[in-house]
């Protein structure tokens, strides 16, 4: 079995991509009489036309947002030009993200066309797209690779670009509440947005304005965001204050390149790991591990399996207890039909999980070759990527970029171990969690889950078929994008080990 001791720690992607804000501190207060909510119609009607805003994650500044709206009178739209632009230290390497966009949009923000261009660890995804006659048509370019696809809508489609516009120009009164979707580019899903407006608040201690107070949710996480009169979100927290996003002119955000370059702290590690009291020897030949998670409850589903039990504690609002056994490598064998009821949705492709790609096809067929057993398949495939992808703290963007670079974190392994599984009609799901790693502590971390007659779970990164116990799942599902609620508790679980047991220097 391979040993693997390289940390592990949650994607960058996920921490900068997926902005999860929550409630404000008390620092806001509100106004006894608000103001009128301006009347604000249509983009021409704004008194701007760029927002510019730093990005502060734990106490440093990491990055800016640009935004740009430019009327194209002749063609009766808008052009919303829109970047992000990120610099973090990441288990000691300078990593840079770098995001932009131009969104095409009618007078009502609905979307005509757009295009994508996200840059990370030196390699970029182009992502194309029109909306015509209620159906979604987009082209993603990676590398060599093009992949075109086309769903049919079932309600008009908004860019996320204009998620904080959208209640400037359809209303700003207290309680008033929207819905729409948004088209997301980093889940290439159309995604349900929800906005109310909950109040009309001013912070004298932080400089803002009197401002409506707006909270978002999408894909399970909040946003709370203060727009002022003139229709320009001022401010963002998110995080319970770790994520701060807030207006500043453009020379003070592009101060970002040189206040990130002497930033020493590897802001992710440090902000994402999670100690116990005391270390647990041999994480990788532990057998049993109950444990108690305060941060969870309320926040996250309690899931059980396979090898997990998971019950809240007593009198805790949001402490869960987690008991956890070594999965067993080979699934008890059940009789009757081979699979779950529900089993085939876990066969299908998903976002950035392209099991029916031919080169992931043919991929799964040649490494499992002269084998019928599910079981064994399963092991060889885990072997295989193992193997293969070599452990690198890079983000990837899809299972097929995994296939061809041969790099990857944790995520990468996760989802071209899954693709591959699925393209042998294997029901397989992602999991998503916390792992332990010795001498740091538990780590966010993703590894899988197949049906071979019954679940067992697998790790890709470990070479690992019946994981050990200290895998804790917290969120599961069919693709990258089922891990996205994590965001809600990191940096906010607290562990207490009440039972560990490990058999070191087993082979």
């Amino acid at each position: 079995m391979h040993r693997r001791q390289r940390t592990r720690s949650i994607p960058l992607l996920f921490l900068t991509l997926f902005v999860v804000f929550s409630c404000a501190p008390a620092y806001f207060d509100p106004v006894r009489t608000p103001l009128e909510p301006p009347r604000i119609r249509s983009l021409d009607d704004l008194p701007w036309r760029e927002l510019w805003a730093g990005i502060v994650f734990n106490g440093e500044k990491v990055g800016f947002t640009h935004l740009k709206i430019v009327p194209l009178p002749g063609e009766g739209l808008f052009r919303l030009e829109s970047e992000a632009h990120l610099r973090i230290r990441f288990l000691g390497l300078d990593k840079r993200v770098a995001m932009k966009s131009e969104d095409l949009v009618r007078p009502d923000l609905t979307s005509h066309a757009f295009r994508h261009e996200m840059t990370m660890d030196e390699k970029t995804l182009l992502l194309d797209g029109t909306v015509k006659d209620g159906v979604l048509r987009t082209r993603q370019t990676s590398g060599r690779e093009i992949r075109e696809t086309e769903k049919r809508l079932e309600a008009p489609l908004y860019p996320t670009a204009v998620i904080n516009l959208y209640p400037v120009l359809r209303g700003l009164a207290v309680g008033l509440r929207h819905r729409y979707d948004v088209f997301d580019p980093q889940t290439q899903s159309v995604t349900a947005v929800s906005q109310t407006v909950e109040a009309f608040e001013r912070s004298r201690a932080l400089g803002i304005e009197p401002s409506w107070k707006v909270k978002t949710s999408m894909l399970g996480q909040d946003v709370e965001t203060w727009i002022n009169p003139r229709g320009e979100a001022v401010f963002e927290l998110g995080m319970r204050g770790v994520l701060i996003t807030y207006r500043e002119t453009e020379n003070e955000a592009r101060r970002y390149l040189s206040e990130a370059s002497l930033n020493k702290k590897d802001l992710i590690l440090d902000f994402s790991v999670i100690k116990t009291e005391n270390p647990l020897a041999c994480p990788r030949e532990a057998t049993l591990l109950e444990i108690s998670l305060a941060g969870i409850a309320g926040e996250l589903p309690l899931l059980q399996g396979p090898g997990q039990e998971a019950r809240p504690d007593p009198g805790e609002a949001a402490s869960v207890t987690y008991r956890i056994r070594r999965n067993p490598a080979a699934p008890a064998k059940i009789s009757g039909p081979q699979y779950d009821v529900d089993a085939y949705r876990w066969t299908l492709p998903a976002s950035q999980v392209e099991s029916d790609h031919p080169e992931i096809v043919n991929a799964a067929r040649e490494v499992t070759k002269g084998l019928s057993d599910p079981l064994e398949k399963v092991r060889k495939l885990a072997r295989w990527v193992a193997d293969e992808v070599k452990d690198e703290p890079v983000d990837s963007f899809s299972a097929l970029e995994v296939l061809h670079t041969k790099k990857g974190e944790c995520q990468g392994h996760t989802m071209l171990y899954t693709a591959l599984a699925r393209a042998l009609g294997i029901p397989t799901r992602m999991a998503g969690g916390i792992v332990y790693m010795e001498g740091v502590g538990f780590l966010y971390h993703a590894w899988a889950e197949s049906d071979v007659g019954g679940w067992v779970s697998v790790d890709p990164t470990f070479n690992q078929v019946g994981v050990d116990a200290t895998h804790i799942k917290l969120v599961e599902g069919p693709g990258w994008v089922s891990i996205v609620p994590l965001g809600r508790v990191v940096g906010r679980v607290k562990a207490t080990v009440i039972d560990y047991q490990a058999v070191c220097g087993r082979p």
